[in-house]
């Protein structure tokens, strides 16, 4: 990514509403995995480090990022040794580790499938491994361009490329529903106003921001059930299969 954009990211992880729903959905994931108290976690690709402190209420934690300024800020703001690395070919840990989160990742690399593979030899047989994707390629703007994204999914296409990485899928669902809407409405507005070139992170009022973090963190109930058939995001909980 620019540089400027892990710069704003990491002014914005800790109280942005985007970022605030996303962490109270994946932890509400977690929990359902009843894992062990001392559990190894690894968050690839963990950028200025918005997720650690989350993931520390599960376990052992460790993380990557390929960026230096990301992977110093995330070792300030968590604790931890974060370290620098890539996908799909120099992950710097061996595992094996009971969970593997890779958040809004797999789209900045132009192998996926081998990326997604070289996470599952990091983690144990029988572990578990969770991803976010953005979704929809019509959605394309200029928000991907300055993220350096290579695509964005659909539930099928996300589907296919963990199962060609051979793992199971557990769960695969669209996240950020209730907000779809208004999200595309402002897309194309922009782009017909010739302002798609502004950045899609910005911190609104505190009201807005409360607002807009509690109708995203709702959705994690329908995760519970059916999960949702649209939004802003794709979220897959992975299994890797037991070896014969």
């Amino acid at each position: 990514m620019d540089p400027e954009h892990y710069i704003n990211t990491a002014r914005l992880q800790k109280d942005h509403w985007w970022y605030e729903a996303r962490r109270i959905i994946f932890a509400d994931i977690i929990k359902g995995l009843k894992l062990p108290a001392d559990a190894k976690i690894l968050e690839a690709g963990c950028g200025p480090g918005a997720n650690l402190e989350m993931l520390q209420k599960f376990g052992q934690v460790s993380g990557f990022d390929p960026d230096e300024f990301a992977a110093n800020h995330a070792t300030q703001v968590s604790g931890l040794d974060i370290k620098q690395g890539d996908l799909p070919d120099n992950c710097p840990f061996g595992g094996p580790f009971d969970l593997v989160g890779s958040f809004d990742v797999v789209e900045h690399i132009d192998d996926d499938v081998g990326s997604v593979k070289a996470l599952a030899d990091v983690t144990k047989d029988g572990g578990h491994l969770l991803f976010s994707v953005p979704a929809y390629q019509w959605m394309w703007s200029h928000h991907d361009e300055i993220n350096h994204h290579k695509r964005r999914y659909t539930v099928p296409r996300l589907k296919k490329v963990l199962e060609g990485a051979g793992l199971e899928v557990v769960k695969i669902s669209y996240i950020n529903m209730w907000l779809f809407p208004l999200a595309v409405t402002v897309r194309f507005l922009k782009k017909l106003l010739g302002k798609d070139n502004e950045s899609d992170v910005k911190l609104p009022s505190p009201f807005v921001n409360k607002t807009l973090k509690n109708i995203f963190a709702s959705e994690r109930a329908f995760l519970k059930t059916s999960g949702m058939p649209f939004g802003l995001s794709v979220v897959a909980l992975c299994k890797k299969r037991e070896a014969a």
